[in-house]
């Protein structure tokens, strides 16, 4: 096409376009209030439809579907934290027995990262046959985090729990739901004695 060609194309569609909303315009003046209330109600309705159709319904999905997949995760997350901590645990039998030094560093180590070093302390060791013994004393310790800790207790060191006395903590002299104090005695594995 020519440029004159697409100069007269131009026109007529400006011209096509005048013409309906020049037909547009005289027909909504033509309609009662009541009748234009209508239509605009229909036309907020339609942008409503519009809204949840492309913006609002697809987010409420990806959320609805999150939250069904949150506790497989959290399961799978599980299952490979153990992997992990069963893999590190095989890696130390393959290299032998830890020190008691090491053994000791470890519960530290997996005290800090169970968020309870605030709440715990090891007593003195004593030397009872081919194990030490070890207590440790726990005060106002979140109980969920403690009984998770002791959980994975044998994964993180060759350690056996002998005697295990908790509570409720009393705190201004009432029960505290959720924290235990008391003491877990540990049976660690014979190094060389600390």
């Amino acid at each position: 096409m020519s440029g004159p060609d697409v100069l007269r194309e131009r026109v007529a569609r400006n011209a096509r376009a005048q013409s309906v909303l020049h037909r547009w315009g005289a027909s909504w003046r033509r309609l009662s209030p009541r009748e234009r209330r209508l239509l605009g109600l229909a036309a907020l309705l339609l942008v409503a439809a519009i809204v949840w159709l492309a913006g609002l319904r697809p987010a409420l999905d990806t959320l609805r579907q999150a939250r069904e997949q949150l506790p497989v995760l959290r399961a799978q997350a599980a299952e490979l934290e153990a992997v992990v901590l069963e893999s590190r645990a095989l890696g130390r039998s393959r290299r032998g027995t830890l020190s008691v030094e090491e053994t000791v560093a470890a519960l530290q180590d997996s005290l800090r990262r169970a968020d309870l070093q605030e709440n715990s302390r090891f007593g003195p060791a004593r030397v009872e046959g081919d194990r030490v013994q070890r207590v440790l004393t726990v005060d106002r310790a979140p109980a969920a985090s403690l009984m998770a800790w002791l959980a994975q207790l044998p994964e993180v060191a060759q350690v056996r729990v002998r005697r295990l006395e908790l509570a409720r903590s009393h705190v201004d002299g009432r029960d505290r739901p959720g924290l235990l104090s008391g003491t877990v005695e540990l049976a660690l594995p014979m190094g060389n004695p600390p």
